[in-house]
């Protein structure tokens, strides 16, 4: 016994093993980046395991010209002699070849087998005048037609053709591509459109890889969006005496400008920007700690719980409303910033510092100053027996006290006319009576725990550029930039060059959060998960509902199979552009990653352990994130890839 996988013509070339396509009349091209050829050994490109060319090979009955006895008592016309050795029964059925007018069984007759008009005429069987004539070998494997399961080696067996065309009008048998329509029969059968009518075509057909068992490792180059395609926007408002005007200016804008911006884009903004599809809003307000000379009594340097008409209101992270046709702001954001007012706060520089950390490690805070204590939780006003802080989240996986989303990037939003206390500037420390507060360096660490990025709006205000470069440093240390490429290209933090007016609030708002969407720099690799849906749902993140799918269950109890599985590496692919859309990058990594550039990714894939009696169709997502699992590139950023493992047999010697 040998085994014999269905569907597979190998080939050896400079090394590598191919896996080919043979089609009549004329081959497709090979596919950019992949290891399939529709040129498949034996095929157009190459030399038969009989010696002859692409369609001619024989199998075991000599050169055209030594039949002598054109017998044919099954009418197949075929002659014996043509059959192979006697007794030999192709399909096993009982009934030896000579005798059998279907040898292989397929569902297509000897006679329709033995002869391909669509082959180029100095092939074998294009054109047969006896039953002595050669017979037609499609894919030149050295099998003809009539004892070939899989006349095409396109993957689907001829069996599987034979019920797609009944009539055998479009003669699938011999047609990689059944209906003409530019997908191989093979992936409309795995994505479950119809390989005979060229209207019904499958959403993504490139995405595929077919995997006979013990074919070896096959690559294909997938292309990737790496731009923000989840984010949680953060807007952490300074709400000391002299920021009122910029507070009212926000309120005025965020339902007109800036959320509309975030969630749709503006491509006719200089520079672009990209819509991020998925994003949430909430707000944070800082002052300072409640004491002289920082603050004064009854500030908070941080604050996320609020008592508004006796109900506490959280700035939790939240999605946008729907309302009229157009997108507003959660309605506890609308509620809080419209509830803010200016005041307190004592000398210049305010509890940025504190307030970051407090929100993004979400841990127990109290500080003792010279006069007073601050605790959030006992400076919860309400009463409340739940501390503020640490903030219990709802979701799992949620990060910080804003409720962070798992797989979401974080974006603080700094507004603020103010340097930091305890910020970068020594000179700014709060003084050596102070016990409790928590150092620049811890913040920013907690910063980087959650993979957050900061942008900066500095307000212009009483002491110019204090804020902004402060914001600036904060920045760079979070690893909070973008990509100007103008003179010669450079990195520069998500924060302006200079103050921003109290009128130009949400027109910066809406500049950086656009610059971090558009070239905001991000590391790049990539997750891979096997591919089911409950249905009714958006499951592969393309915008689209989902109809119900779960992988076959391959064994008695066993769960749907894991086609992730079958990719055995995920690796990167350099670019060929200059300037290059990233700063570097090793095997499975891009690092800083420009904004929405694109980027290759090389999957490999083998099966080394399905053996299926019947064609068996998988299928599996890769998408890109960063490093740390925040989920990058949008609808460009997934890919469903289908694994096609087909019929595995054992057929006699």
């Amino acid at each position: 016994m040998r085994t014999l996988s269905v569907g597979t013509t190998i080939a050896l070339a400079t090394g590598s093993i191919l896996l080919g396509f043979a089609c009549a009349p004329a081959p497709a091209a090979t596919e950019g980046g992949s290891t399939f050829t529709t040129a498949g050994a034996g095929g157009s490109a190459g030399q038969g395991a009989g010696g002859a060319g692409a369609g001619g090979a024989l199998f075991d009955a000599g050169l055209p010209g030594e039949c002598t006895d054109p017998a044919d008592p099954d009418g197949d016309l075929v002659a014996s002699s043509l059959e192979g050795p006697a007794g030999k029964d192709s399909d096993g059925d009982g009934k030896p070849d000579a005798l059998d007018d279907d040898s292989d069984g397929d569902g297509y007759g000897d006679a329709e087998e033995a002869v391909n008009g669509l082959l180029d005429p100095s092939f074998p069987g294009q054109a047969r005048a006896d039953a002595c004539a050669p017979l037609a070998d499609t894919d030149g494997d050295g099998t003809p037609d009539v004892r070939d399961l899989d006349s095409d080696n396109d993957g689907v067996p001829d069996q599987a053709e034979a019920a797609f065309d009944p009539d055998h009008g479009k003669h699938c048998r011999v047609l990689v591509d059944c209906d003409g329509d530019g997908v191989i029969d093979l992936i409309e059968v795995a994505a479950g459109s119809s390989p005979t009518d060229a209207a019904s075509k499958p959403a993504d057909p490139g995405l595929y890889f077919v995997l006979p068992y013990g074919s070896g490792e096959q690559t294909k180059d997938f292309v990737f969006s790496a731009g923000v395609a989840r984010a949680d926007i953060y807007f952490l408002v300074d709400t000391t005496a002299s920021m009122q005007p910029a507070i009212d200016a926000l309120e005025a804008s965020l339902a007109s400008t800036i959320l509309p911006t975030i969630l749709n884009g503006d491509l006719s903004a200089k520079p672009p920007i990209p819509p991020i599809d998925d994003a949430w809003i909430g707000i944070g307000t800082v002052r300072d700690l409640p004491w002289p000379p920082y603050g004064q009594p009854g500030d908070d340097a941080y604050r996320n719980a609020f008592d508004l008409g006796g109900a506490r209101v959280l700035g939790d992270v939240a999605p946008p409303v729907k309302q009229n046709g157009a997108w507003a702001p959660p309605t506890s954001v609308a509620t809080i910033l419209a509830s803010l007012t200016a005041s307190g706060g004592g000398d210049g520089p305010e509890a940025m510092t504190q307030a970051l950390w407090l929100a993004a490690a979400n841990q127990p805070f109290a500080a003792v100053g010279p006069s007073d204590f601050w605790n959030p939780a006992a400076a919860w006003s309400n009463g409340s027996p739940t501390p503020p802080y640490p903030a219990t989240c709802a979701a799992p996986g949620a990060r910080g006290v804003p409720c962070f989303r798992p797989q979401s990037l974080p974006i603080f939003v700094l507004v603020s006319d103010a340097a930091l206390h305890a910020g970068p500037k020594p000179g700014n420390d709060y003084g050596a009576d102070t016990t409790g507060t928590r150092t620049y360096a811890e913040a920013v660490a907690s910063l980087k725990a959650i993979d957050a990025k900061v942008v900066g709006v500095p307000v212009a205000g009483g002491n110019p550029g204090a804020a902004r470069a402060d914001m600036k440093d904060l920045a760079e240390k979070t690893g909070s930039l973008y990509h100007d490429a103008s003179f010669g290209g450079a990195d520069l933090p998500l924060v302006p060059s200079d103050d921003v007016t109290n009128g130009a609030v949400s027109k910066e708002v809406v500049r950086q959060l656009g610059l971090l969407a558009g070239a905001g720099l991000h590391d790049v690799t990539t997750t891979r998960a096997s591919y089911d849906c409950a249905g009714g749902v958006d499951c592969n993140d393309d915008g689209q509902v989902d109809l119900e799918y779960h992988n076959p269950k391959l064994g008695p109890g066993a769960a749907p199979f894991d086609a992730s599985t079958l990719i055995t590496a995920v690796a990167t692919v350099a670019s060929a552009k200059s300037p290059l859309p990233y700063a570097s990058l090793d095997a499975t990594s891009f690092y800083g990653v420009r904004g929405a550039a694109e980027v290759t990714f090389r999957v490999h894939a083998r099966n080394d352990v399905l053996k299926p009696p019947s064609l068996v169709v998988l299928r599996a997502l890769i998408r890109v994130q960063t490093p740390t699992g925040q989920l990058l590139g949008g609808k460009g950023g997934v890919r469903l890839v289908y694994f096609v493992v087909p019929q595995h047999l054992e057929v006699p010697k």
